[in-house]
């Protein structure tokens, strides 16, 4: 664990939020190649298999996933 861990866990939740969007920030904006695992690329892999499979149509429209919501919902 981290030695600022102790103290970062006695801030509010919303200040931790906070922290971690300006953590997951500086990553993005890093030019530090990051690892890429193994069993992460054959998750994509099979994703984009799944995905470009047979040319067809591959998803709903926006409001087809509110109208399963709803139904979820029981609304």
């Amino acid at each position: 664990m981290h030695p600022a861990m102790d103290q970062l866990s006695r801030l509010p939740a919303t200040e931790r939020l906070e922290l971690v969007q300006e953590l997951w920030d500086s990553i993005r904006e890093s030019r530090e190649e990051l690892p890429v695992q193994q069993w992460h690329r054959e998750v994509v892999k099979a994703r984009l298999g799944d995905f470009d499979g047979d040319g067809e149509e591959q998803g709903i429209s926006r409001e087809q996933v509110w109208q399963q919501v709803d139904q979820r919902r029981g609304s």
